[in-house]
């Protein structure tokens, strides 16, 4: 017989955990129910509960981003006054994100009231592009102009796409400045978009005739260049080079270059460049010796592209010349055949990015020993070398709006961020390179404004190639800083737009410019050498003054831009002889705009080997002074320099004797 008695108390015992959890469930519905109901009963009825909430217009942000931005959801309680506070939340976060003219479409708003809500909706016009016009491009076509924009009509305006657009138009060497005015059309609720350029002069000559007037020789040099060819932003170029060298036959070379900035209206660069080298006079060699060079470049046009890619062919034949002591020792012939390519993928938003790409490399050099004069160490190496690596780099990028840094007139973007890129790569017999051979390369970028008065750029460059021990290495260091305003003066004292300003029959500006640069070199005697002198910032010496393994050179100047009515007027003068030039050509009239800075300086460098040890109290130096310019009102305007210096460490020279000097396209 089955005992109920003991079955009992656990029976009972269940029933009443049962009886329990269904009274606390029925509690907290109530309680839920209560808290749902009063939420509405609160502040008045069910029919001020908003029940939905619909977003249009918003492209540049998704909605969970705009609604984060509310006070007002669905199931809130509508308020007027916290939806005219929504709207303003809304703006300030789209203007502060550069969408200057974003705005609430009120016409496109609605409010929706029914008995079991209200429904709410509202339009976000984001500032859209309406008509874009241009001026100032007498030279340049307008489809030009627009193709370099970064928007269209249609597209939404933000700050940051104009700052860069007018950025990209004043990198083009045909352009002096570059002006984007956005205003706002209250007919058309569209932004209105005028684009102010200045037109530079784009059809250039070039005349050195330096050995005529040196008994040592030099580069005999006639070229035609134009840098906007009939205003389509394309270059030509037609240069002739008689190299004449002491105690060696005269070369001839004749250059032919093209470039097209958008081949078939796409983002890749097309650089072309074919030569003819003849040595000494036999014109019958003249076709056996051809040179070129081709590229194909995607660059990274905007800093909203995500990547960029780069292919290039060259042979080149150039005469490689080894000295010892300043004395040259032997000439060679260097034939260098090259073809390499590039592909970078960018991840990150406009002002910092990261990135990584793949290279690949086929390089062929051959020397032939032309002549020689004495002996020497020289003994450059054969090589064919085939390599593949990767690329990872990360870039912070800032810039400076500026003038007289590197240019003289025309506005400048330092740029004041930093890059940083290493490279590593292998090559290998089996891809057809001469051996086995490892290289790692880190390129570091960085730089810094403070204030309107002080601007630095620093450059460092290690380069390292190994097998099973390190071959060989080059390290390279350059340190620039510039010292802006010393008289406290402005650095409007001259634009391309506008001239020279009008402050009196004088008017300066002052910069202190000091440069430290460092070239060291591991494991290439006889395969290559460090020299010092004229050619690498040494004035008032040779070339070639100085050889060695190792370099330092530290340059301070003194600038001082000339400006007033007197040299407005000395510019005014040379324009109306150029316009009177090319009245047969033109019927505008043509403006120079020279630009005039007078210098001061001071050189000091030292260069050594294993040979010759450092030696701290040894330094080669030179003073000096002179003029330094520029035809701002010209495409691709380059410096020039003329002056003397006086080398005081030349041991057949006594101290402070002066040389002339001049040269182009020296920005320091």
């Amino acid at each position: 017989m089955v005992d109920f008695r003991s079955t009992g108390c656990p029976l009972g015992t269940l029933c009443l955990i049962a009886l329990f959890s269904i009274s606390i469930y029925v509690e907290v519905s109530s309680e839920i129910a209560a808290a749902s109901q009063d939420k509405t009963t609160d502040s008045g009825d069910e029919a001020n509960t908003v029940r939905s909430l619909v977003i249009k217009g918003n492209d540049s942000f998704s909605e969970q981003q705009i609604r984060a931005l509310m006070r007002t959801d669905v199931w809130s309680v509508y308020d007027e006054t916290v939806l005219a506070g929504d709207f303003e939340a809304i703006l300030r976060f789209y203007k502060g994100n550069g969408y200057r003219f974003a705005r609430i479409v009120e016409a496109q708003n609605y409010i929706k009231r029914f008995e079991d809500g209200v429904y709410l909706g509202f339009e976000i016009d984001e500032g859209i592009i309406g008509k874009i016009t241009v001026s100032g491009n007498t030279n340049t076509k307008e489809n030009v102009i627009l193709r370099e924009l970064l928007f269209q009509e249609g597209d939404i305006y933000t700050e940051a796409d104009k700052t860069e657009s007018e950025r990209i138009l004043r990198q083009k060497s045909y352009i002096g400045s570059a002006n984007i005015v956005p205003q706002w059309n209250a007919s058309s609720e569209t932004v209105m978009l005028h684009i102010d350029i200045t037109d530079l002069w784009s059809l250039r000559g070039a005349f050195d005739p330096l050995p005529l007037v040196n008994p040592e020789g030099g580069k005999f040099l006639i070229a035609g260049t134009d840098f906007n060819l009939l205003g389509s932003g394309h270059f030509t170029q037609l240069r002739y080079e008689g190299v004449i060298e002491r105690e060696e036959e005269t070369q001839h070379l004749i250059r032919g270059r093209y470039q097209m900035p958008r081949l078939l209206n796409s983002y890749w660069k097309f650089d072309g460049e074919f030569a003819q080298r003849l040595e000494g006079n036999t014109w019958t060699s003249f076709l056996e010796r051809p040179q070129y060079s081709f590229s194909l470049e995607r660059p990274q046009y905007s800093l909203k592209s995500r990547w960029s890619a780069t292919l290039k062919v060259s042979e080149l034949i150039h005469p490689r010349r080894w000295y010892e002591n300043g004395v040259k020792t032997d000439i060679f012939e260097g034939n260098l055949q090259t073809a390499s390519g590039t592909i970078l993928r960018y991840f990150g938003d406009r002002e910092r990015q990261n990135y990584i790409g793949l290279l690949a490399e086929s390089q062929r050099s051959r020397y032939v020993l032309i002549e020689t004069f004495g002996e020497s160490e020289a003994a450059p190496s054969d090589r064919d070398i085939k390599s593949v690596g990767i690329i990872v780099g990360r870039k912070r990028v800032v810039y400076h709006k500026t003038r007289f840094h590197r240019k003289m007139g025309q506005e400048e973007d330092f740029f004041t961020g930093s890059q940083y890129a290493l490279s590593v790569g292998y090559a290998s017999p089996l891809y057809g390179s001469d051996k086995s051979e490892s290289y790692a390369r880190f390129i570091g970028i960085s730089a810094w404004t403070r204030g309107r008065r002080i601007l630095s750029t620093t450059l460092i460059d290690l380069a390292t190639n190994f097998t099973t021990r390190i071959e060989r290495s080059k390290i390279q260091l350059q340190t620039s800083w510039y010292y802006i305003d010393v008289f406290n003066t402005g650095n409007d004292i001259y634009t391309v737009d506008k001239g020279f300003r009008k402050n009196g029959f004088f008017d300066f500006h002052q910069t202190l410019v000091a440069q430290f640069k460092t070239d060291i070199q591991f494991g290439w005697s006889g395969e290559d050498q460090v020299t010092l002198g004229s050619d690498n910032g040494l004035r008032g010496y040779d070339p070639q003054q100085f050889n060695g393994e190792k370099m330092m050179l530290i340059r301070i100047e003194s600038r001082t831009l000339c400006g007033g009515a007197l040299f407005s007027k000395i510019d005014d003068a040379l324009g109306a002889v150029a316009t009177f030039i090319a009245k047969p050509f033109i019927k505008r009239s043509v403006k120079v705009g020279l630009v005039l800075s007078a210098t001061a300086f001071v050189d000091a460098g030292y260069i050594w080997n294993g040979k010759r040890t450092f030696q701290l109290s040894e330094p080669k130096k030179s003073v000096g002074f002179g003029l330094r310019g520029s035809f701002s009102r010209v495409s691709g305007p380059s410096i020039f320099r003329i002056g003397l210096a006086f080398p005081l460490d030349v041991p057949s020279a006594s101290a402070f004797e002066p040389r002339f000097f001049y040269g182009f396209n020296q920005t320091f």
